[in-house]
């Protein structure tokens, strides 16, 4: 087993996907995604986003004490990762670094699949600026000035590749000061953002709830009509309208997904530590190529369907943002979940502590990383190929649903082809990237 560095605080305990899986994986794409063009239905097929109704469940979360117990418990862990951020140790053993780069960042992906909407619902930034908004007596929903509504959430999308800079870029960055600059810039940008525009902002410049919210389409959770719904996760992501910007932001974690794991293969290393370029510029420009070429490639794709629709060109990237959601989940599971296993845990292990002088404020101080999972490869080996190919396969079969939907029935298979065919590029690519050493 190779311990893979990641994100500068860890390690992804993982072995290259053996040969012979990377094969079935992409014949099993293949396959599936030519069997969707011969079989899948020719005219919209999830009409509906029904569901079990779920009534009780709905009375006990719209009670008026849930929601803001839920806001302070979060609220109340920020401010104890706060205390760790501001009067902590500059050592890996502060569980700052662990909060923001492996519960922050990869924790996102279960919490919105298994909870929907569950960050937007109790995001600190929202909780802050509504107690301001609350003091000031001014209504949370207006600012200073309005915010155009073809901005959507471009600003997320630039804040999610400066965090993606942070993490896969800059040498500092698990070090207190770096932290602490990224944080207070994320705070106070999105606090006098919210303060100019309203609450708005805070939907468009936050990249976690951006990130959050784009996952969240996926989850089987959904209200209609004020009832919560147990439905189909498809039925919800088809019937999704992304903001402007969806776009950039599904590319951004895509790409930047991607260049983490191709900045770990034996050819990229060789080449830049054999380069007199800096690896901060080597690095920077890889990770910008890489987003550029999931971004040029899809929009490639998409933009294509103009000539079997009746929509401009420059709508239809948007329109089919959605269907990059599930391959997004399916890389992030694959590349990061032994990451959120054992740091996830670690993290976990050093809340009790966070100033490092000996506490256990939560018991946990004297707890081990159970590192059971490590002790099977062939399991690491089978999550990472069927989230892959999983990803995958909800993804055409979201693109063909939405095809068919924005496309006449004669026209939607030949439309969506050039999306199909890149999408088994990303594919293709993911199982590669897992199989380098």
């Amino acid at each position: 087993m190779i311990l893979i560095p990641l994100h500068g605080i860890a390690s992804r305990h993982d072995l290259p996907l053996p040969f012979p899986l990377v094969v079935l994986g992409a014949v099993l794409a293949l396959a599936l995604s030519f069997g969707v063009l011969l079989l899948a239905w020719r005219t919209p097929r999830f009409t509906r986003v029904g569901g079990l109704a779920l009534p009780r469940l709905t009375r006990v979360l719209d009670h008026p004490g849930v929601r803001p117990a839920a806001r302070l418990l979060v609220l109340a862990t920020y401010a104890w990762v706060v205390l760790a951020l501001v009067a902590g140790q500059d050592l890996l053993t502060n569980p700052v670094f662990g909060f923001v780069y492996v519960w922050m960042w990869v924790g996102l992906v279960p919490l919105s699949l298994l909870l929907g909407q569950f960050w937007r619902a109790t995001n600190p930034i929202r909780t802050v600026h509504r107690a301001l908004c609350a003091l000031a007596r001014v209504d949370p929903d207006e600012g200073l000035v309005r915010l155009p509504a073809r901005l959507g959430v471009w600003p997320a999308a630039v804040a999610l590749f400066g965090f993606g800079w942070l993490e896969l870029v800059e040498p500092d960055r698990a070090t207190l000061t770096v932290l602490r600059l990224w944080a207070l810039g994320w705070f106070v940008l999105l606090i006098l953002g919210a303060v100019a525009f309203g609450r708005r902002w805070v939907a468009a410049a936050d990249p976690f709830e951006a990130y959050a919210s784009s996952v969240a389409q996926l989850s089987p959770w959904r209200r209609v009509q004020g009832t919560l719904r147990l439905g189909n996760p498809l039925a919800g992501l088809s019937h999704w309208e992304p903001p402007p910007g969806t776009v950039g932001v599904v590319c951004v974690l895509l790409g930047s997904t991607a260049f983490d794991s191709f900045a770990n293969t034996s050819w990229w290393i060789g080449t830049v530590q054999s380069s007199p370029v800096p690896t901060t510029v080597w690095a920077t420009v890889g990770l910008v190529a890489m987003i550029a070429l999931v971004g040029g490639t899809f929009a490639a794709a998409t933009v294509v369907m103009a000539r079997y629709g009746d929509r401009p060109a420059g709508a239809y990237p948007r329109l089919m943002a959605g269907s990059v959601v599930p391959i997004v989940i399916g890389y992030a599971v694959a590349h990061y979940a032994t990451l959120l296993v054992a740091e996830g845990q670690r993290t976990a292990i050093l809340f009790s502590d966070p100033l490092g002088r000996g506490w256990n404020v939560f018991g946990s101080a004297e707890m081990g990383v159970n590192t059971a999972l490590f002790d099977h490869p062939g399991v690491i080996a089978a999550i990472q190929l069927v989230a892959i190919v999983g990803g995958h396969v909800l993804g055409i079969v979201a693109a063909h649903e939405r095809a068919v939907t924005l496309l006449p029935p004669e026209r939607a298979l030949r439309g969506q082809l050039p999306l199909l065919v890149v999408m088994m590029g990303y594919t293709s690519a993911g199982l590669v990237l897992l199989f380098s050493p």
